[in-house]
């Protein structure tokens, strides 16, 4: 019994050397109030180091849930204005169907108060119509209609031109006419 207490005394020395050894910061072989402040450093500055990266990720975070929120706005921005655009464009479909709808009602009242005599006149002359629309340019007319806006422009440049020299010679007349 005493060589089990004796092997469990060393084993006991044993482990609390090799603790003290590990624990022994400035290695002068003993544990002492100087390698208790070194280990007290070592974990002061492992624990800045931990809050720096905790703060380093808190950061990111915050980043990341502006960004995401910023990211969510636009879309509802962008949501809300393809929904606006698609409600102006069923509006404007159903405006355009109405006015159908309501030159088909003017068409069926004009048929329906034409004479039948005037109506067979107007389908006999219709061959001759549709012979003359085919020998129409499709090409000069689509010309034509696309340079109608600039032409258009052009005309009311030259009216507002003529009223300001009539104007000028209104106003010159009347200084003179006094």
């Amino acid at each position: 019994m005493d060589n089990i207490n004796a092997k469990m005394d060393e084993q006991l020395k044993n482990r609390v050397d090799a603790l003290n050894r590990t624990n022994d910061e400035n290695q002068d072989g003993r544990l002492d109030a100087a390698d208790l402040k070194a280990q007290l450093n070592r974990i002061e500055a492992q624990l800045e180091l931990q809050d720096q990266q905790n703060r380093g990720i808190i950061a990111n975070q915050r980043k990341r849930m502006t960004l995401s929120i910023v990211l969510t706005v636009i879309m509802l921005a962008a949501l809300a204005f393809f929904g606006w655009r698609m409600n102006t464009a069923y509006n404007n479909v159903m405006d355009a169907c109405s006015r159908v709808n309501d030159l088909a009602d003017t068409v069926q009242t004009s048929l329906d108060t034409l004479d039948q005599s005037q109506l067979d006149d107007m389908m006999q002359d219709l061959p001759e119509i549709t012979e003359q629309l085919k020998s129409i340019d499709v090409d000069a007319l689509n010309k034509v209609l696309t340079e109608l806006p600039s032409l258009m422009d052009t005309v009311s440049q030259l009216q507002a031109q003529v009223e300001s020299i009539t104007n000028w010679f209104n106003g010159l007349g009347s200084v003179f006419g006094r």
